[in-house]
């Protein structure tokens, strides 16, 4: 149930004491969650960090009735954000389970409760911080530099499973494009191959 989370900490440069993994075992909990459950509501302070062990979620936002896919995140990856947790901010953006998810969950309480006992919650948390303003720089310059045929291509090579288990509409929201365009682009991608 650990191991994964445990790789992913030493794969970003932090290594934890046993006794760190052993406090970082005992605060953790597991859940399974259905597909389609929303784990992090838009406009409520964020209660929850999760890892994810096994599925896909998406983080999106719902603005004027319009539903923007802005990222799928996939398992080995954390879902949510220790910046709003920690600050106890609204988050401007949701999270849904795209499949059935198996996750890791921490409350803000655990966190806390982390930073304040071990050395592992700061480290996280500046891991986490840093990862988050390169996911954000890269979406940028994605956006700027590449259409969305690019962006596709980039989408299959970064999250494959998103392509055959995310619903059609959540790809064409993440793509900026409707799911007419999403169509032709798939057709036309066939076509080479």
């Amino acid at each position: 149930m650990f191991k994964q989370c445990h790789q992913w900490l030493n794969k970003n440069g932090i290594f934890a004491s046993r006794e760190e993994v052993e406090f970082l075992d005992h605060i953790t909990s597991f859940t399974i969650v259905p597909k389609d459950h929303i784990l992090m509501p838009q406009n409520k302070p964020v209660e929850n960090l999760y890892f994810i062990n096994k599925g896909i979620t998406r983080l999106f936002r719902i603005h004027n009735g319009i539903d923007t896919t802005i990222a799928f995140v996939k398992e080995n990856e954390f879902a949510s954000t220790i910046i709003y947790l920690l600050n106890q901010v609204p988050s401007p953006c949701a999270i849904e389970t795209c499949t059935e998810t198996e996750l890791l969950c921490w409350t803000r309480d655990d966190i806390i409760q982390l930073k304040e006992n071990t050395s592992l919650g700061n480290r996280l948390e500046v891991v986490l911080t840093e990862l988050l303003l390169a996911w954000n720089q890269d979406r940028e310059v994605d956006k700027l530099s590449l259409d969305p045929g690019e962006r596709y291509l980039k989408l299959i090579d970064t999250h494959p499973l998103a392509i055959q288990q995310v619903a059609l509409k959540h790809i064409a929201s993440y793509l900026g494009i409707h799911q007419d365009s999403l169509s032709r682009i798939r057709k036309r991608l066939n076509k080479r191959i």
